[in-house]
């Protein structure tokens, strides 16, 4: 995606600088929505593995 938004040229040039940005942005905030599933439910599987860990012990 940087490649590409590169290729789009100097900011001051672009003509629709709009559709540019509508085109990153649509797919940066995709891709960030996963990140952040990913990094919650990677948390939540260190939690529970704490959990059962604990219960192990006891």
């Amino acid at each position: 995606m940087n490649d590409r938004l590169a290729q789009a040229g100097d900011p001051a040039k672009i003509a629709d600088l709009a559709a540019v940005r509508e085109w990153f942005e649509a797919r940066w905030v995709t891709w960030n929505i996963v990140r952040a599933l990913a990094a919650a439910g990677s948390f939540g599987c260190l939690i529970w593995a704490l959990v059962v860990h604990g219960h192990s012990r006891i």
